[in-house]
């Protein structure tokens, strides 16, 4: 009942803000401005239903869809901050020198140092055109560092 006076009160406040648009337009654009008016009612209207439909989904975790027997997708699992580093290296590093430079191959090279038997890691070279662009090494070099690494391991 009192979403019905809300609405009431709506369509009574856009009517007469519109009132005296209409009586002042030409007669070929009242139908405009008429629409316009409505329009802006229903627009508000559908965004209340919206709301309203999200707050009752929301109080009513049982959708028909897992009722059927479906579930919602699992949350993400928290990753480890290591390993969100270090997949940081293999996707950043190749596409900055700087960044290959300054924090990728220390830290392969430091790994290395822990590593027994210590093996020894060349920095892979870059063609003419990824140091032209500022680029790191290819993935496939990158990818040849890390496989000596895994070897000595």
């Amino acid at each position: 009942m009192r979403r019905l006076f809300g609405y009431a009160t709506l369509v009574t406040l856009v009517g007469l803000a519109t009132l005296p648009i209409a009586v002042a337009a030409a007669p070929v654009n009242r139908p405009m401005v008429i629409r316009l008016a409505a329009a802006v009612v229903l627009a508000i209207v559908l965004v209340d239903i919206r709301g309203a439909a999200r707050a009752a989904l929301d109080e009513d975790p049982s959708s028909p869809r897992e009722r059927l027997g479906w579930r919602r997708p699992a949350a993400r699992p928290s990753i480890d901050r290591q390993f969100s580093e270090l997949l940081d290296d293999v996707r950043f590093g190749p596409a900055s020198q700087r960044y290959w430079s300054r924090v990728a191959w220390p830290r392969l090279c430091a790994l290395a140092d822990r590593l027994p038997g210590r093996p020894l890691l060349v920095e892979p070279g870059r063609s003419r055109s990824r140091r032209w662009l500022g680029r790191g090494p290819s993935l496939a070099a990158v990818r040849d560092v890390v496989a000596r690494l895994e070897d000595r391991a």
